[in-house]
């Protein structure tokens, strides 16, 4: 017992300090320990002219390894980046950009760039255009029996993109629209899609219209007399009388006769010349039936008038 008590106190002040000084040096070798950290970094461009764009698939994230002394960094915040700077860059052909440390952005000092993966990217440049395209809307269903769609509006709408992107597109698509079962007019506001994610699009939603009617059968009134305006003025019809063609709804139980049309020609500009003129009748209907007649010929669609005098 007094053999382990003399060793441990007998020059208690000398161990202390040797305890003391191994404890500094190890500190010390500790600290310049290194330790390395795999990243995956966004890849950012800077200085991009603002009437273009990138029209290729290129690498989004980078593999970057980085070494620093341990304790000193931590990068998992998301403060690094991968930064491409495009201020010499044109638009044309497809263009590799080599990846060194430089272009590991806000990286602090002494951590050391060891590798990254890939090396390279490559970027074709295009100019950016506009351009309006038609909206073609999907309708699904059928209206209700004895019903039909006669028009469906859609306006336009204007993409925008890398010039080649642009061109090969002509047309976008609506999402679905239903109309079974419907007997009346539908509007309704939509989603647009042209299936390009390299493009925009303004807007992004339309309003569309669908006129949905009842359904029509063709009428015909023949030997319609031709009335010559104004009063008054002498001219002489080649043809006297016509035939209107048109369409009203199959409930509508009317008679249609020639009496409930006015046809018209119009010579009073006309000059006194030999030969005759051929004009385009107008067709008038009486307010009874204007909103149900739709015309849809005149036949012949031209009167032959001589002026006289």
């Amino acid at each position: 017992m007094n053999v382990l008590r003399e060793f441990l106190f007998n020059n208690i002040g000398l161990k202390a300090i040797s305890l003391l000084l191994a404890l500094l040096l190890w500190l010390q070798v500790a600290g310049q320990q290194t330790v390395q950290q795999k990243l995956d970094l966004p890849v950012v461009f800077v200085n991009m002219a603002p009437e273009m764009e990138i029209s290729n698939d290129y690498v989004r994230r980078v593999d970057v390894v980085l070494r620093s002394r341990r304790g000193t960094t931590n990068f998992e915040d998301g403060s690094l980046t991968v930064r491409i700077d495009l201020r010499e860059s044109t638009p044309g052909a497809e263009k590799s950009y080599p990846l060194t440390a430089d272009n590991i952005s806000d990286r602090p000092s002494g951590v050391e760039v060891v590798s990254i993966s890939p090396t390279s990217i490559r970027l074709l440049l295009e100019n950016t255009i506009r351009k309006s395209i038609a909206v073609v809307p999907e309708l699904v269903g059928e209206p209700a029996e004895g019903f039909q769609v006669t028009r469906v509006q859609a306006p336009r709408v204007t993409i925008i993109g890398p010039q080649s992107r642009v061109q090969e597109v002509s047309e976008a698509q609506t999402e679905p629209i239903g109309i079974t079962g419907l007997s009346s007019t539908l509007v309704r506001n939509v989603a647009v899609d042209i299936g390009e994610v390299a493009l925009r699009m303004e807007p992004v939603s339309v309003d569309i219209v669908v006129t949905i009617e009842e359904e029509r059968r063709e009428v015909q009134v023949r030997r319609i007399p031709i009335e010559l305006l104004p009063e008054g003025v002498e001219a002489t019809l080649m043809t006297r009388r016509v035939e209107v063609v048109g369409t009203v709804p199959i409930s509508f139980s009317d008679e249609l006769t020639t009496k409930d049309f006015q046809v018209s020609v119009n010579v009073q500009a006309l000059e006194l010349r030999q030969e005759s003129y051929e004009l385009v009748p107008q067709i008038t209907i009486v307010d009874q039936y204007a909103g149900i007649f739709r015309i849809q010929s005149v036949i012949p669609d031209t009167i032959k008038v001589r002026r006289v005098r």
